[in-house]
């Protein structure tokens, strides 16, 4: 703004008169007050005050506000007519903490797979609900580990299950498959049972005919989680039963990998 200020220096003493009008001792013109020594310059520092000549009390309130603010910047060495700055308090950022709970026989256990020599067991579960692509890499995966010498196991449901038994069935060697149904052959749909002609050591469970398919299921998967050594999970977070198997195997001290389709 094109607004003009003016400022005096407010003297240690005045005297009114009678008419009002303000007298100034010209020998105390300016008012200096000493304030401590610099701890390592030893240079003595001074605080003006001053004041404005605004007749509108806003602005003068304004102004006095502003003056405030510029004579808090602190005390500074005059000879070297530099103002300190003002130290601006900003807070810690915040830090993102990633805990990772990773025991010693954990990390041997995992470093023993990665170098184990022999054939695995693993066992693959899953949801029933998977799409044609995840349908392919689960076959996939199982293929693989069949030709590469390992054994899995697996139950005969449809979806993950299915696509795990024909991927080891593409590997041709059946003495490398096991499935495990949860009740009696006869209680699987005419898909399943299609499929599970070619498997060769299928085990079933009749005297879990009387059961639900969850309770089953839930017995089916701990007896496949008993023999044996890696667990190979694809669920979505809503799979009670397949997260289930998955928190077992844990405690069994297993490998685990659970892969979220979802």
């Amino acid at each position: 703004s094109s607004r003009t200020l003016s400022f005096v220096i407010l003297p240690s003493s005045s005297i009114h008169n009678k008419d009002g009008v303000v007298k100034y001792n010209p020998e105390k013109t300016a008012s200096f007050r000493q304030s401590s020594y610099n701890h390592h310059h030893r240079q003595p520092s001074f605080s003006f005050a001053l004041s404005s000549t605004n007749n509108n009390s806003d602005n003068n309130r304004e102004e006095n506000n502003e003056m405030k603010m510029l004579s808090d910047v602190g005390e500074y060495d005059r000879s070297s007519g530099v103002r300190p700055k003002r130290e601006v308090n900003v807070g810690d950022p915040q830090k993102l903490v990633i805990e990772k709970e990773m025991s010693v026989t954990s990390i041997l256990k995992e470093l023993a797979a990665i170098q184990a020599q022999g054939p695995q067991k693993y066992c693959v579960l899953g949801t029933r609900h998977c799409s044609f692509l995840h349908q392919q890499i689960i076959e996939l995966l199982a293929y693989a580990l069949v030709l590469s010498g390992n054994h899995v196991y697996t139950s005969g449901a449809s979806g993950t299950n299915a696509a795990a038994i024909r991927g080891a069935i593409r590997a041709e060697r059946p003495d490398l498959l096991t499935v495990v149904l949860p009740q009696s052959l006869n209680k699987q749909t005419k898909e399943s049972q299609e499929l599970l002609k070619d498997v060769t050591d299928l085990v079933t469970m009749p005297q879990n005919d009387d059961m639900s398919l969850d309770v089953a299921s839930r017995i089916c998967n701990s007896y496949l989680l008993s023999q044996t050594d890696q667990l190979i999970s694809f669920a979505f977070h809503e799979s009670q039963t397949v997260i289930e198997a998955s928190k077992e195997a844990q405690k069994l001290d297993m490998l685990v990998t659970t892969l979220y389709l979802d």
